[in-house]
């Protein structure tokens, strides 16, 4: 019988990347999305579909219904998810169908930063103080009662990565960094509402990493720590990522134990996450969990870096077979990403020095495109990976490459 894999949602680089190692691995794939969405696949990604389903991700139980009868009559054998904002219907839909996946009981957890911070606690997993709130008024109060000191981190309880998050640093910010994380009330993609909850959390200090793993049967295999480095500050902002981390043994045993911790605590089990922390004094404290592949950009790095490809791996998990992630190469790779404070009408990038150690460049905006948001400081135009014996020169090269790149941007 073919392998067949349901994957939920299709845009961007991600999607691009899952269909490619479908192809590779004569996996048929399927994708469930909104039909609006669907017209603006590539023509290209489409040619290379096996089926397709049209649903209503807003209704986790509607959606659910409709893709288990879809998913019988195409022989699915494995569900995946393009963001981590649909592992919950993934978690039942694979439920349902008694296919790999992750706990249903625990799955919602995996996309709001309330659910998982108690999740967490409650399991005795190390990560930032955190409480609820869910009006300006009460915010002040709510951090005197539960200890915690500015400066503290607000945002969003639901959502992933940092959109929407502010730096607080006195009482006098706290009600409109609330305010504004209460905005945010709906995945904008989907169109699925979240919680009108807003999340203080304890500003935490140190090293910041990402690890990426693959889950098989509940078994970890650790892809790659990952460096992470930001602009700090109020609005803080990503400038990029090096592959491997530079870390000392004891350092990398503690992160990956930590880790490992926090999976279980979300009953994570088959399929691939990408882990959040900070190595701070006390140790490693772990942040947020994402149910789902990293960025694409991320998915390159490592695949570049190792030899083992993201995607391929992934596939291979959700249908329960045992992933192949068997590194073939040994290299460092740094990631710097195209950041722009500007609003207006984006008409190109220039300045990138010709190198043959620049193995990607990407711009996500085509000349035309209005670029600027109202929720972070800077517009993320693109990207530039290098490649590198070690670490430090992969640094010093991904910062030359930056350097002399400009983005042309009309007001």
């Amino acid at each position: 019988m073919a392998r067949a894999v349901l994957l939920l949602g299709a845009e961007g680089a991600v999607a691009e990347q899952l269909v490619g190692a479908a192809q590779t691995l004569e996996i048929h794939l399927h994708i469930a999305t909104h039909r609006e969405l669907y017209r603006s696949c590539p023509d290209e990604l489409r040619k290379q579909l096996a089926g397709t389903v049209f649903t209503d991700f807003r209704s986790t139980a509607y959606a659910v219904d409709q893709l288990a009868e879809y998913c019988a009559q195409e022989g699915i054998g494995g569900v995946a998810v393009d963001r981590e904002t649909l592992s919950p219907v993934a978690a039942a839909l694979t439920d349902r169908l008694g296919l790999p996946g992750h706990d249903p009981a625990t799955a919602q957890s995996a996309r709001g930063k309330w659910r998982m911070a108690q999740n967490l606690r409650t399991r005795g997993v190390p990560g930032p103080r955190t409480v609820a709130v869910v009006s300006p008024e009460a915010a002040e109060e709510r951090l005197r009662s539960a200890g915690l000191h500015y400066p503290v981190v607000v945002g969003p309880a639901e959502g992933s990565g940092s959109i929407g998050l502010t730096l607080v640093e006195t009482p006098d910010e706290l009600p409109g960094a609330v305010r504004r994380a209460l905005k945010w009330r709906e995945d904008s993609t989907y169109g699925i509402r979240f919680d009108a909850v807003a999340v203080i959390q304890e500003h935490l200090k140190g090293a910041e990493y990402s690890v990426e793993t693959v889950l098989h049967r509940g078994g970890c295999t650790h892809l790659a720590i990952v460096r992470r480095m930001s602009t700090g500050g109020r609005n803080s902002e990503e400038l990029g990522r090096t592959l491997p981390a530079d870390v000392d043994e004891l350092t990398r045993i503690t992160i990956l134990a930590t880790v490992e911790r926090g999976l279980a605590a979300l009953g994570l089990r088959d399929g691939i996450a990408h882990s959040h922390l900070k190595m701070t004094a006390e140790g490693p404290r772990l942040i947020e969990v994402g149910a789902g592949p990293p960025d694409g950009p991320v998915m390159e790095m490592i695949e570049h870096a190792t030899g083992v490809s993201v995607a391929a791996a992934y596939l291979q998990a959700v249908l329960g077979e045992l992933p192949d992630t068997r590194p073939t190469r040994s290299g460092a790779v740094a990631l710097r990403f195209i950041n722009t404070p500007r609003h207006g009408v984006f008409r190109g990038l220039s300045g990138l020095a010709a190198s043959p150690h620049v193995i990607a460049v990407r711009s996500y905006a085509e000349p035309g495109d209005l670029v600027g948001s109202t929720h972070s400081k800077y517009t993320r135009l693109g990207h530039v990976i290098v490649l590198a014996s070690g670490p430090d020169q992969a640094d010093a090269r991904a910062d030359e490459a930056i350097a002399g790149i400009s983005s042309c941007i009309e007001s």
